[in-house]
């Protein structure tokens, strides 16, 4: 049985980056990396569990207090320099938002508004696009024939602070909402730092809305064991997901996407399907997993995935996956840029133009921007389609029977998993998998067994099913404590077996 996951885990950055400060060094040995399904992390969240609800429920702002402080160490440890960083843009975006809930006239409050946008903006285009912007500059001028004056960026050596596109669009959605007067500014800092800086969300999201957090920061805390209850089952159901299913995926597609040219097209098609299911369980896993630690400690996150593979159609699709970003981009870039307002093609291209920069969010690359790109032209043919088809009675019935849903379920998942090709920074790779599976060609077998790829996928599915029906639900509440304790631990002692000995990072660390 492998423990390796729960025993250590590799630093996601060189340790040489850190601090020269001796305390942040010997934080940085006991908490090596921001990582849910570590020993160090577990630990951590212990001792920070015991101690903040061990403080009286009427010292509220000392339990707030403790966990800015314990939010501040846990990105410390992976690197002091960017969380003073992350510190010093939330104080500013305090100040802004102070400011302009002071403030009487409207050009004044915009100004505030674009010096709080610009700057976190600003920081994130600096740490995550420079690299790639200097070197299609310095691309473009090579093949004008003019010497660019400087060297290309090595876009390994850049170094990209986790979670600065999750707190950044959190930042930009507070300025924002204060500036049309949804919400009103946070007074107090502390709270204020909370909602930036709650360490379950910091890395990875969900995106949190400031006026859903800090309400609830307000809130006096009572220990709840069925809430506590709630959040072990989602922590171990994530852990779960990590483990057991999203590393052990990984061991399919990752030799497949790193050597394309190598394997059969069959593999390819496998090493697709395999991705497909490891984004999937990665990402939920850990916004499981966040939201799980959140409900121990009296606060709720957003739920960010609702059964996506599911989905019927691509807008459906997004309307279940990554639920707190698709919201957001729907809040404050496809309704600013008009939303459905206009005719039907500017509609169109509201809906391209936000795609776009959802995929430019992920990631400097060209193939997060086509992967944009072609959610948003997805979206297009389903909206012409659907358009299409209200006009005929006959074509809608059909669609809406059990075969043809089913259809519609296993179109739009195909489309989905082809997508999911494009989502790496290396382009050539990617163009290298899509002529393998278009393109047939002989080659390598899939690295491991056909038929442990499929028990994964069949599981997943009956899983999802299980809970899509209703069945679930009905069945939950009636079932004892103790058999549901034994179900928690069989979870995690299954996740422990089935885990490989290196587990992998959280892909979605990276944006």
């Amino acid at each position: 049985m492998s423990l390796s996951l729960l025993a250590s885990a590799a630093p996601p950055a060189d340790p040489t980056f850190h601090s020269g400060f001796a305390y942040f060094r010997w934080l940085h040995e006991l908490l090596p990396a921001p990582f849910f399904h570590t020993q160090a992390f577990l630990t951590f969240f212990a001792l920070i569990l015991v101690a903040y609800w061990s403080i009286p429920r009427r010292f509220q702002m000392t339990r707030v207090w403790l966990l800015v402080v314990a939010s501040f160490h846990f990105y410390a440890a992976w690197s002091a320099e960017l969380a003073f960083l992350v510190t010093g843009t939330t104080l500013a975006d305090y100040l802004f938002g102070r400011l302009m809930g002071h403030a009487t006239r409207s050009w004044f409050r915009k100004l505030l508004l674009y010096c709080s946008v610009g700057m976190n903006l600003g920081i994130l285009c600096y740490f995550k696009y420079r690299g790639f912007f200097l070197n299609e500059l310095y691309d473009g001028m090579r093949q004008l024939g003019m010497n660019p004056g400087f060297a290309k960026v090595s876009l390994e050596n850049v170094f990209i602070p986790f979670g600065i596109s999750f707190y950044t669009f959190e930042a930009i959605s507070y300025a924002v909402d204060v500036y049309k007067r949804k919400i009103e500014p946070e007074k107090s800092l502390p709270r204020f730092l909370l909602f930036i800086l709650f360490f379950p969300h910091l890395v990875a999201g969900p995106i949190v809305r400031a006026g859903d957090f800090l309400t609830q920061t307000r809130r006096p805390k009572r220990w709840n064991w069925v809430r506590a209850q709630v959040g072990v089952q989602l922590f171990l159901v994530g852990a779960f997901k990590k483990m057991a299913i999203a590393d052990r995926m990984a061991m399919f597609c990752d030799p497949v996407f790193q050597s394309p040219d190598s394997y059969s097209s069959v593999a390819v098609w496998f090493a697709v399907l395999a991705y497909a299911v490891r984004i999937y369980c990665d990402f939920s896993g850990y916004s499981d997993m966040a939201v799980g630690a959140a409900h121990l400690l009296g606060y709720k996150l957003t739920n960010n995935f609702n059964m996506p593979y599911l989905a019927a159609n691509v807008t459906d699709f997004w309307r279940r996956w990554h639920i707190s970003l698709s919201s957001w981009l729907r809040d404050y870039v496809f309704i600013p840029l008009g939303g459905s307002r206009g005719s039907r093609w500017l509609t169109y291209r509201n809906l391209v133009l936000t795609f776009l920069i959802g995929g430019l969010w992920h990631g400097a690359a060209w193939g997060y921007i086509l992967w944009g790109l072609a959610h948003g032209l997805l979206q297009v043919v389903h909206k012409w389609f659907k358009e299409y088809s209200d006009d005929r009675p006959r074509l809608v019935a059909f669609l809406e029977t059990s075969f043809g849903t089913g259809l519609r379920v296993l179109l739009t998942f195909v489309c989905v998993s082809l997508c999911w090709v494009l989502f790496q920074p290396e382009l050539g790779k990617a163009l290298a998998v899509f002529e393998k599976l278009f393109y047939v060609q002989r080659g390598l077998a899939l690295p491991l067994s056909n038929r442990s790829l499929w028990a994964t996928v069949i599981f997943l599915f009956l899983c999802q099913l299980l809970v899509r029906s209703g069945v679930w639900a009905k069945l939950y509440p009636r079932l004892p404590a103790p058999v549901l304790g034994v179900g928690y631990a069989a979870c995690l002692c299954v996740a422990l077996i089935l885990a490989p000995d290196s587990g992998t990072t959280f892909i979605y660390f990276q944006f």
